[in-house]
């Protein structure tokens, strides 16, 4: 067996870092291309010519585009779980949490929410699903139990829909990202750092104002009128 043979198990196989690289190069190239086109719109050969490896190399560590860009979406949902890990211990944070961290997540990545609309909307079969299973047992079930939660202490409105309430957050917290163009056009406003904590805790204090029992705040002052 040659030397070369030793090295790397089989021909043009790297071996070692090498392979680490490789790998890593061509997650990089995948998001650079993926997440400004569509699926369909990306080849092999551009994605091998980015990362600057032979295109047979997308095959042997993913199996494919399908493999890679499988590859590239976990990665990506990776690093949204980790910073929404922060939010608070084990599964449990606050409106208020998810809404300021969400919304830095979004600054940091403006493609991310243009991506998801691209993948969901328009995206077809194992490439869609694969982005809604990844959201759906990630952001979704962690925000709505939050608000399950909120209800069943008597925080929020007996009579609120927790999953309607999810939805009004999430459009509320995600769409100026989406519009981004109108709203710093039209509106004048720019989606930096300091603006983004601003529209937070806009975001949060408009939400809070329709969904908490006002009965309980009454509770709360005659209660603190008395005594």
């Amino acid at each position: 067996m040659s030397e070369a043979m030793t090295k790397t198990g089989s021909p043009g196989r790297p071996a070692g870092r090498d392979s680490d690289k490789v790998r890593a190069d061509l997650l990089k190239a995948a998001e650079e291309h993926f997440l400004s086109r569509d699926f369909k719109a990306v080849s092999l050969r551009q994605i091998a010519e980015t990362a600057g490896v032979n295109g047979a190399m997308v095959n042997y560590y993913f199996g494919g585009k399908q493999g890679l860009y499988m590859a590239m979406v976990d990665d990506l949902f990776k690093s949204l779980d980790q910073s929404l890990e922060q939010l608070g211990e084990g599964s449990k944070f606050t409106v208020a949490q998810f809404s300021q961290s969400y919304s830095r997540i979004l600054c940091d990545n403006p493609w991310w929410p243009n991506f998801m609309v691209r993948e969901v909307l328009f995206g077809e079969g194992e490439t869609r699903n694969a982005i809604v299973d990844k959201f759906s047992s990630s952001v979704a079930p962690m925000l709505l139990q939050s608000i399950e939660q909120e209800i069943s202490d008597g925080n929020y409105r007996q009579d609120l829909d927790p999953k309607l309430a999810l939805l009004s957050l999430m459009s509320m917290t995600i769409f100026p990202f989406l519009a981004k163009p109108l709203v710093e056009q039209i509106l004048g406003l720019s989606l930096d750092q300091d603006a983004v904590e601003k529209m937070s805790t806009h975001t949060t204090q408009l939400f809070f104002a329709g969904v908490e029992d006002a009965s309980s705040d009454e509770r709360a002052n005659n209660k603190g009128d008395q005594t």
